[in-house]
């Protein structure tokens, strides 16, 4: 069917998928046939609901900023947007009677997180129920303002008229990153904590401690960091130095080697007041930190320092992972929960994640140890032991307050119902069923879609934007997922280049697929150009 169309401008998500605004020259036209212009809101991850209302608003030192003190962090994150973008407006504590204004109103009918958004001819309104829904608002703003400025300050700029009504899919919105086998100062993960802000992410897992070295400092147990924090090259070291001959983004970050004693190590950690400072810029920017401290397997660097975490009293591999921790001797234990004391004891995190997979079982069976362990246990099996002590643990940790998370290699054995499962084994098909059965909620980070540390192609980008839970799992699975998280694993990622080429734009995508309640590959592209010139703006090694 042919219609007359003169200058469509209304958006209605419920009806298209791209979510752009379009204009028709007023001729005989396909509907079918749209011209982008720019002004397209380009917002990622997608808004639940836009519509553009057919306005043009023109911003200029005319605009009043009206601050909030029952939103003091967004109202300051407001005012930052305003003045990155115009060069003169006036600051305000009440509304002016006339004139347009940016105003946040605190409305408790609105859900936490979520968020109303409108720039209009009165100016710009943001109603959210709580900071966070405002924050989130305003991360949205941030995006349409600079991808109609280009991020150049002006005397006026004019900006379609949009209203835009939100809320996050999921309340665990997570990335994780593997700083043990390679290391990145503070100031970049304060880097890393802005982007994941930009696309509304809450949740950001530290991987602090791996065979490969710990990363958090310990003033309780000094040989955490003395001997623990540094070790020599390894296998993945030689890959990185190898394929830095032919791409200088896998050059071995100099900052992290030293020499001692005549030898090269690659090490550091974060002090405690890294540590505090990294929490206390999170939360200002509604993010939470969860650390991770992993047990019983991937201990060799505390094991260096401690050799009594062990049931052999040394560091080691055997076939395939490296010699754990001892759950079998009480000194063993009594260490392992002190340190997870000092550390939980520096994150407000309603999470911590004990880790608990890849655990070679080998040295629990030599000697009477372990089996007299499991005697005065009634214990039948080494799952039974790995069990005993995950369960033990997350007692512990949930004595002090905390919500504990595990990978789901935890659900070969028996867990309690309140531990949270991280599910990335994907060849354990049945894992996330086992858990949902058992009532534990689950986290998503499925080794094939979601480990961003995996080689990038357009096929995998189109592959995690088309996942659909509801298709690939039951009712019950799918009742049981609080979020997705990906996962960036550091053994061939040595510096802040390749972890930028590694990671975008794969990360906008799967904040869709966190936030989004429609997700299209076209429409996900098509807003991504704008973030393409900004990340490349912000001097981001954007290669894909």
């Amino acid at each position: 069917m042919r219609t007359q169309i003169c200058r469509v401008v209304t958006v209605k998500l419920a009806a298209i998928i791209l979510p752009l605004l379009f204009i028709y020259s007023c001729k005989s036209k396909q509907i079918s046939d749209p011209v982008v212009i720019s002004g397209s809101h380009g917002i990622i991850p997608l808004p639940k609901k836009i519509v553009f209302t057919g306005e043009n608003i023109l911003l200029n030192q005319e605009l009043t900023f009206v601050s909030n003190s029952n939103f003091p962090v967004a109202s300051a994150a407001a005012h930052t947007v305003v003045k990155n973008a115009l060069t003169s407006f006036t600051v305000s504590e009440t509304v002016p009677v006339t004139g347009i204004s940016f105003q946040l109103i605190n409305d408790k009918t609105i859900k936490d997180e979520a968020y109303q958004l409108s720039v209009s001819k009165s100016g710009i309104l943001i109603k959210a129920g709580n900071e966070a829904g405002a924050f989130w608002a305003i991360e949205s703003l941030k995006q349409y303002v600079w991808n109609t400025t280009l991020g150049v300050k002006q005397n006026s700029f004019t900006m379609a008229g949009i209203t835009i009504s939100d809320e996050p899919k999921y309340s665990y919105r997570g990335f994780h990153l593997d700083v043990a086998r390679h290391f990145f100062t503070k100031d970049y993960i304060l880097k890393i904590i802005d982007w994941l802000a930009y696309y509304k992410f809450n949740k950001f897992q530290l991987h602090l401690t791996d065979d490969q070295g710990w990363r958090i400092e310990s003033k309780k147990f000094p040989l955490l960091n003395s001997i623990g924090s540094w070790r020599v090259f390894d296998k993945y070291d030689s890959i990185c130095i190898a394929k830095a001959a032919s791409n200088t983004d896998f050059k071995i970050d100099p900052r992290f080697i030293r020499v001692k004693n005549g030898v090269t190590q690659y090490g550091g950690f974060y002090s405690q007041q890294d540590i505090a400072e990294i929490i206390n810029y999170a939360k200002s920017h509604f993010i939470e930190i969860i650390p991770e401290i992993d047990m019983p397997g991937h201990l060799s660097a505390a094991i260096n320092a401690y050799p009594q975490l062990s049931c052999n009293g040394t560091s080691g591999w055997s076939t395939q992972f490296s010699y754990p921790l001892c759950p079998c001797s009480p000194e063993a234990n009594d260490l392992a929960y002190q340190i997870w004391d000092e550390v939980a004891a520096q994150f407000p995190s309603a999470y911590v994640h004990i880790g608990a997979d890849e655990v070679d079982k080998s040295t629990w069976q030599a000697g009477t140890l372990c089996s007299d362990f499991m005697s005065s246990n009634n214990l039948q099996t080494l799952n039974d032991i790995q069990s005993f002590f995950v369960q033990n643990l997350q007692n512990h940790l949930q004595s002090s307050g905390k919500t504990v998370i595990a990978w789901d290699d935890v659900t070969d054995g028996k867990i309690d119902n309140n531990l949270k499962i991280m599910y990335w084994r994907d060849w354990m098909k049945d894992a996330p069923a086992k858990a949902a059965a058992n009532g534990n909620q689950i986290i998503f980070s499925r080794w094939d879609l979601f480990y961003l540390s995996s080689p990038y192609s357009e096929e995998n980008l189109r592959s995690l934007l088309a996942f659909d839970i509801s298709q690939n799992y039951s009712p019950q699975v799918v009742a049981k997922i609080i979020g997705f998280q990906g996962c960036m694993w550091t053994e061939e990622v040595p510096s802040e280049a390749a972890f930028e080429a590694q990671v975008f734009p794969r990360l906008q995508a799967l904040s869709e697929v966190n936030w989004s309640s429609v997700i299209d590959y076209y429409s996900f592209t098509t807003r991504m150009a704008p973030h393409r010139t900004f990340l490349k703006a912000n001097n981001v090694n954007l290669k894909h």
